[in-house]
């Protein structure tokens, strides 16, 4: 690997980095408006020049590819007089917008100001006008006026959709993007387009003017949308969740996400959220639902139990270890299938399965290996007398066929919940501490960002007090424990604890030659 100095580091970066990557790695930042670390380089914004040390003038750092021995500085008083200059040639036409613009506190332009501009403007004509507040798409609203023509979304369009609507057009003073006479933006990826953006040209319809975005908190969790598992930033304030952003991870979704994951964060506050406990539809405390879930469990003959794909991998190995303790003769299933219909399948991110977590079943149904499938779980039902469901519609996947007595541990009213004899409200994915094991068999950490909505607990902690009442505690009251014990449990899970998983998750381990048992598994 190649050694470079940057300013008075010297620092060993992979082969194929470039400059602003291998300065960023030194704690460096080199600023800069077209470069995106996920996107061609093209070059155009001058930002990121730096002087090559003993070399032929400045160069751009994003194009420069890290060599051993190259040395540059980003701090002459020749590299800062370039930062102004470039800074004082896209403020020129740029309008003086800023107290209304909803980028203010993510603005490139706004914070490389005042680190490396601060002139007096010497511009005595009037500046160049342009269109403002086109609807380009159903997420997007353009103003061509604020573009500083980084490109980062006509390289979008073009390198990640494959869709190729925006484009530059005109010369000089007049350039600016737009899309072809007719068009609109049409893709699932829409959203990205105003993360990427570093200026306030395009924003997002959804969020614009809801908050000023140095109010919100962000916590890291994961898209619970689909099997992909997409990293994201959960944004809030005083207890209210105002957006998703997709969060860097090199490895699940680079630096995207798709608009119905991006908007999934309203189901946070939806109206169909499970916020009471309710035994025979008739709302009660969580403690006596409880008592009735245990009630029932003893007088019932032969129970079935569903582990969930919308639940973490806590809640499930909680139910797993809550039976084997307890309910030796119980039967275990997994059912496949979505609890709605959604976006099928693409070759970016959108994956249809809408389960956050079927992977996590599969390993732990291998682990145990006497967990039933959809079609054990139909011919099973004649037989049963209770059916303990977790968080999924087992109803709606099973086309509607009629079930024994159900209880559900559930986020949101559903078909399940509806023929349900007693219901315990479960908290959402960005109200609880956990993880989930996506598509690619990657465990991945949620945070709680907000308090759980009305009467609402994590699906491990309710377990816990089922299994309390029961006689023997599943010992999953705390998220870290629960999964250091499955950890310690299934082999490809060996070598992991809560803390290790981190902001990026880590993979599952290589199956082990001798388990026969779990074959099944991701």
């Amino acid at each position: 690997m190649p050694k470079v100095k940057i300013n008075d580091t010297e620092i060993e970066v992979p082969n194929g980095t470039n400059m602003i990557e291998a300065a960023r790695l030194a704690g460096i930042e080199i600023p800069h408006y077209c470069y995106h670390p996920h996107l061609s380089v093209a070059g155009n914004c001058r930002m990121c020049l730096v002087d090559i040390v003993g070399g032929r003038g400045p160069d751009i750092a994003c194009n420069m590819q890290a060599r051993d021995g190259l040395a540059i500085r980003t701090d002459t008083p020749a590299v800062k007089k370039m930062r102004a200059s470039v800074q004082e040639f896209l403020l020129v036409n740029h309008p003086l917008d800023c107290p209304i613009c909803d980028q203010s506190g993510e603005c490139r332009l706004q914070d490389y100001y005042m680190e490396h501009g601060q002139y007096e403007s010497r511009l005595n004509d009037a500046k160049v006008s342009k269109e403002k507040r086109q609807d380009i798409g159903e997420l997007i609203v353009l103003d061509a006026e604020r573009c500083v023509q980084c490109s980062r979304c006509v390289r979008f369009s073009d390198e990640v959709t494959g869709t190729g609507e925006l484009r530059l057009m005109n010369r000089g003073n007049h350039t600016e993007i737009g899309l072809f006479p007719g068009e609109r933006l049409g893709h699932h990826y829409q959203g990205n387009l105003a993360d990427i953006c570093p200026v306030g040209a395009l924003t997002n319809k959804e969020f614009r003017f809801r908050r000023r975005v140095w109010y919100l908190r962000e916590t890291a969790s994961v898209c619970d949308g689909c099997a992909t598992g997409c990293n994201i930033d959960v944004c809030h304030q005083e207890g209210e969740v105002f957006r998703y952003n997709p969060r860097r991870n090199d490895a699940v979704n680079k630096s995207w996400m798709c608009d119905p994951g991006r908007l999934s964060y309203q189901s946070v506050m939806s109206l169909k959220r499970l916020l009471r406990a309710h035994v025979d539809k008739k709302e009660v405390g969580v403690d006596a639902a409880v008592a009735e879930v245990v009630r029932r469990i003893r007088n019932a003959s032969s129970v079935g139990v569903v582990l969930g794909t919308r639940a973490t991998n806590e809640a499930n190995w909680a139910l797993l270890t809550l039976v084997r303790a307890n309910l030796p003769g119980a039967r275990i299933f997994w059912v496949e299938g979505n609890d709605s219909t959604g976006l099928p399948a693409d070759k970016i991110l959108i994956d249809g399965d809408k389960n956050p977590n079927s992977a996590g079943v599969r390993l732990l149904a291998a682990h145990d290996g006497k967990v039933g499938d959809k079609t054990a779980l139909k011919d099973a039902i004649p037989e049963l007398k209770l059916l303990l469901v977790l968080q999924d519609d087992v109803v709606h996947r099973l086309g509607g066929m009629s079930l024994p007595p159900v209880i559900y541990f559930g986020t949101y009213l559903n078909d399940t919940s509806e023929r349900a004899a007693v219901t315990l409200p479960v908290a959402h994915t960005v109200e609880q501490d956990g993880s989930y094991t996506n598509r690619q068999g990657r465990v991945q950490r949620i945070r709680r960002a907000v308090n759980p909505a009305g009467d609402a607990l994590p699906a491990y902690q309710v377990l816990e007090k089922v299994g309390a009442a029961l006689g023997r505690a599943p010992g999953t009251a705390m998220p870290a424990a629960a999964f250091n014990t499955m950890a310690r449990a299934v082999a490809r899970l060996k070598g992991m604890d809560f803390k290790s998983l981190g902001e990026g998750g880590l993979p599952l381990a290589a199956l082990p030659p001798e388990s026969s048992n779990v074959q099944a598994a991701v």
